[in-house]
């Protein structure tokens, strides 16, 4: 197996790094302070190891409706159920890689994507 570049892109909140590795997918995520990244669910599990800096990370149970929030600190790892609304939001400036095993879907959860939006304008 051999990790691959795929692409790059950014945007105010930062750089993202799209990487492949045999039937992984990693992307090596930038947030700067004070912006959201995630907003969403996807239909796959998927794990977030937090390399810098400090998260409030929210996720809600899509079908008990019960929200977790907490305030993460570097390292940690998050591990993200399939069809669980999350969303990050640097405390401080924060890198992470986002790790998963299929094809990336994710569907918008308004009430988090909502402050992805917010924070970008």
């Amino acid at each position: 197996m051999e990790l691959s570049f795929e692409k790059e892109t950014h945007d105010v909140r930062g750089k993202i790094i799209f990487l492949t590795y045999g039937d992984k997918r990693l992307n090596i995520v930038e947030i700067k302070k004070g912006f959201s990244r995630g907003g969403h669910y996807h239909p796959f599990d998927s794990k977030h190891v937090l390399i810098s800096g400090k998260i409030k990370y929210r996720e809600k149970n899509l079908k008990t409706d019960k929200e977790m929030i907490q305030e993460i600190v570097a390292p940690a790892t998050i591990s993200v159920p399939s069809d669980t609304a999350h969303i990050l939001t640097a405390i401080e400036d924060v890198i992470f890689i986002e790790e998963f095993l299929s094809s990336y879907t994710a569907t918008d959860y308004p009430e988090y994507r909502n402050i992805v939006k917010k924070d970008m304008t």
